[in-house]
């Protein structure tokens, strides 16, 4: 039996948030970091917490300024390995091990309470921004909601194509995030809401909505034109 997920009963009231989000939001692990080595000031080295608030930080970098595809992905760990199998051929590793020893980056607590506090900051006006610029999909309309003022903007459902895209592997390991592209004659350019959270679920239940909105306007049933 063909089963599709848009073919359940959905609630006339029912409806979807999307909040897109910008990237700084990736650095909630350097935020974290922060946390822990303020929290674990005496229980490490100082150098040791440096080192460790150093390779998140650095890994964040990397997150946010590249775009990891699977094959650009691949491409970096066969790289790795390869240049780890030739240190280890050359007897490298040794002196890699002995610069990595004499690296010893120290910061203290106020250092890392002035980072948890700057980013925590930065992510209460994320989350700010989030309450008023989002997107809510209901079965009859598509409402863009943005500023401190209320501004709205409506969209007919029919109108719209939306195409979900996780381009990038890393974050979509990190946060389960995704771009979704939404298409329609009432705009002259497509919509991107970008690094939206938990994407493959909201694009599950924006199918069963608008799916459920077409069966009903057709008299039969039909799947949204989607493109993965």
């Amino acid at each position: 039996m063909d089963r599709t997920p848009i073919e359940k009963h959905v609630r006339s009231d029912a409806s979807v948030v999307i909040r897109p989000l910008p990237k700084v939001v990736f650095f909630y692990m350097t935020w974290l970091a922060s946390l822990g080595c303020a929290l674990g000031e005496g229980a490490l080295l100082p150098h040791e917490l440096g080192l460790l608030w150093c390779g998140v930080f650095i890994f964040n970098l990397i997150v946010v300024s590249f775009d990891f595809s699977e094959d650009r992905s691949l491409v970096v760990i066969l790289f790795l390995g390869v240049l780890g199998f030739v240190l280890m051929h050359w007897g490298l590793l040794d002196l890699v091990e002995k610069w990595m020893v004499e690296v010893r980056p120290e910061m203290n607590g106020h250092f890392y309470w002035a980072m948890f506090s700057s980013f925590s900051v930065i992510f209460a006006f994320v989350w700010l921004h989030t309450r008023v610029n989002y997107w809510e999909f209901k079965t009859h309309e598509i409402i863009h909601r943005y500023g401190f003022f209320g501004k709205v903007k409506r969209y007919r459902p029919e109108l719209v194509r939306w195409d979900k895209l996780m381009p990038d592997v890393l974050e979509r390991i990190l946060l389960g995030t995704g771009t979704m592209i939404l298409s329609t004659p009432q705009e002259a350019h497509p919509i991107l809401l970008e690094h939206v959270v938990g994407i493959g679920r909201k694009d599950n239940q924006i199918a069963a909505i608008l799916g459920q909105n077409t069966a009903r306007a057709g008299g039969g049933t039909l799947k949204p034109n989607r493109r993965f």
